[in-house]
């Protein structure tokens, strides 16, 4: 299997180098990494670039202007040129990857379980973090199918075949005014395809697979919290899709 890996970047010039270090640390080498780069003041491109190291697999675009992560993801996944059957994988430029052999980890699930998609698991950096907040979230009960009724578990690392995420409707990517939604296109992407999965193919990763950085004063939740909120209250607005 020959994953894409998807790799959204804002402000992270102090751990963009991680990420890729440890993406290229990987036990399983068949991939591609398409990183993607809002322009924020600072080093991120410049320590993308030298972090990349001359490797072929990494592709790296800088935006002109910011257009952030839903409006990114989209546009990388094309850019990737994924087919079908192709694994995409999705990873922050300010996270990294807890092992070198966490790749391998997810591409068994799916050899072994046949899985349409993954969820799970991480750790924080964040010492301070305790119980829910520290990360190993649990999996959704079995036979779960009211994903956007109950408490969000379809965390990072987040993976999917490309011919799930095809059948999601762009127009709930969007917001009520057709631009992309700014923030929780994690909820936005997975809860869809989680619908059309079931807990059968939807196939939680207990293992730990990568560090959510919770340091960074960049973080999502320390500077956007009000929207993710409101976000997330209009994305489970939106229609359930139907079991496949």
């Amino acid at each position: 299997m020959h994953p894409k890996i998807i790799i959204n970047c804002g402000p992270c010039e102090d751990y963009i180098g991680l990420c890729l270090d440890s993406l290229r640390a990987q036990t399983h080498g068949s991939w591609e990494a398409f990183v993607t780069i809002d322009p924020c003041a600072d080093d991120t491109a410049d320590r993308a670039w030298s972090a990349r190291g001359g490797d072929g697999r990494i592709d790296i675009k800088v935006n002109a202007e910011r257009r952030y992560a839903m409006s990114n993801l989209v546009h990388a996944i094309g850019r990737s040129g994924a087919g079908p059957d192709d694994i995409v994988v999705i990873l922050d430029g300010d996270d990294w990857l807890a092992s070198d052999r966490a790749l391998e980890r997810i591409i068994a699930e799916y050899q072994q379980r046949d899985c349409w998609m993954t969820y799970g698991s991480w750790v924080t950096n964040d010492p301070s973090r305790k119980g829910f907040s520290a990360g190993r979230w649990p999996a959704y009960p079995e036979g779960m199918t009211r994903f956007r009724e109950v408490t969000w578990l379809g965390t990072a690392v987040r993976s999917w075949k490309k011919w799930l995420w095809d059948l999601v409707d762009d127009r709930h990517f969007r917001d009520e005014d057709g631009n992309y939604i700014l923030v929780t296109e994690d909820q936005a992407t997975m809860l869809p395809m989680l619908e059309m999965s079931g807990t059968d193919r939807a196939r939680h990763i207990a293992d730990v697979l990568m560090i959510y950085n919770r340091l960074t004063p960049h973080a999502c939740g320390k500077v956007h919290l009000d929207l993710m909120r409101r976000t997330a209250t209009y994305v489970r607005s939106l229609p359930a899709y139907r079991r496949l």
